[in-house]
């Protein structure tokens, strides 16, 4: 069963699959696809586009770009930032803080570390 709290804002064309949970304050562009057991903790904005796969996690205040594809069992945790145009692979994890720059791709099974951004600045 899906669960959306009363004060989370849900724009057009949201599709969510099996056992979905937004919590309250959270808001959620137009055309969005969510698989099974995802779920979205308080106060996260998710952009207009954005695909999450099955079982994932998105902790409280996250920021996701729009038009961003995140893999099955994706775990972003409190306060990461997501670019537009990203795509995250299968099993990956964004620590806390930690930001991925537009039109990055994250491979399958990553960890972001907190406070770090990805990709790093290639002049170091």
């Amino acid at each position: 069963m899906t669960e959306i709290d009363s004060t989370a804002k849900i724009g057009n064309n949201v599709t969510m699959d099996d056992s979905v949970v937004v919590e309250k304050e959270a808001v959620i562009g137009d055309n969005c696809t969510f698989g099974k057991k995802v779920m979205i903790e308080k106060k996260t904005v998710i952009g207009s586009g954005v695909k999450l796969g099955d079982g994932c996690v998105i902790e409280k205040k996250v920021r996701i770009g729009n038009d961003t594809v995140l893999g099955t069992k994706v775990v972003v945790t409190k306060k990461a930032v997501i670019g537009r145009e990203v795509t995250i692979g299968d099993n990956a994890m964004l620590e806390k803080n930690s930001i991925v720059l537009d039109n990055a791709t994250v491979p399958e099974g990553a960890l972001i570390k907190e406070d770090t951004t990805f990709p790093k600045d290639k002049k170091n």
